[in-house]
């Protein structure tokens, strides 16, 4: 019978607290040291948001002082505009005021000419007459002139004169006299001004020249319709305004 050999039974070791490769101080100096490095961090966190802050608050201060600066400034040019925007205005206001002037000083000035006008009819005894005035010959340059004259009644009534007013010129051309048409003195344009008015009226009208031909005087020729003002004739010699 064969020899049964015996078996060697191991009982498993039961490890206790304590025992083993790592000590407790092991974890313990692990564990300060973690909260050392993290309290570092955190240090530096805080200076560095700190600094970030403090930037950004003196950059903000800045431009509110900027802002503050340019509402200043605003303020200033909204109220020097708001002077000149007022001293435009009133200068607008005198030009009116000066225009309403002088058209009131003109229609003075026709008033007072009409009274002097029959005033002068009382004194001579005349009525229903008419007469000129305000003759102005300008030099438009090219042998042009610009011609003008005022037809009034040399009475006070409100009757309506119509009629004709025509202009001739009277001159020298190589020393010979010669008259120069209406027809003439306007290239064929016109014949005659047509008039119709109850005080006054102006007449205006481009006298051109030809060469060559010197003039003398102008004669204008007023012819009223119907039989309540007499014609006439009125020369004036040739004479630029303001020579």
């Amino acid at each position: 019978m064969a020899k049964v050999k015996p078996m060697r039974v191991i009982t498993p070791r039961i490890v206790q607290p304590g025992e083993g490769n790592v000590r407790p101080w092991l974890w313990l100096l692990f564990l300060v040291a973690l909260g050392a490095w993290s309290w570092q961090v955190f240090q530096f966190g805080q200076q560095r948001a700190g600094f970030d802050v403090g930037h950004r608050d003196k950059a903000e201060t800045q431009l509110r002082e900027r802002i503050a600066e340019l509402e200043e400034e605003t303020a200033v040019l909204r109220a020097a505009a708001a002077r000149f925007e007022r001293a435009g205005q009133i200068d607008r206001a005198a030009v009116v005021d000066v225009q309403s002037e002088v058209k009131s000083l003109q229609a003075e000035r026709a008033e007072l000419k009409r009274e002097v006008a029959f005033l002068k009819s009382l004194v001579s005894g005349e009525d229903k007459k008419l007469t000129l005035d305000d003759y102005s010959l300008v030099d438009a340059g090219d042998g042009s002139y610009r011609f003008e004259i005022t037809v009034a009644k040399g009475d006070d009534d409100q009757t309506t004169v119509g009629g004709q007013v025509t202009i001739s010129v009277k001159g020298q051309v190589s020393g010979a006299e010669k008259v120069l048409d209406m027809r003439t003195l306007t290239d064929g344009k016109r014949d005659n001004i047509g008039i119709r008015f109850k005080n006054f009226q102006k007449l205006k009208t481009d006298l051109q020249l030809p060469a060559g031909f010197e003039p003398v005087s102008v004669e204008v020729a007023v012819r009223p319709d119907g039989k309540g003002f007499k014609a006439f004739e009125q020369v004036f010699a040739w004479k630029l305004s303001g020579a």
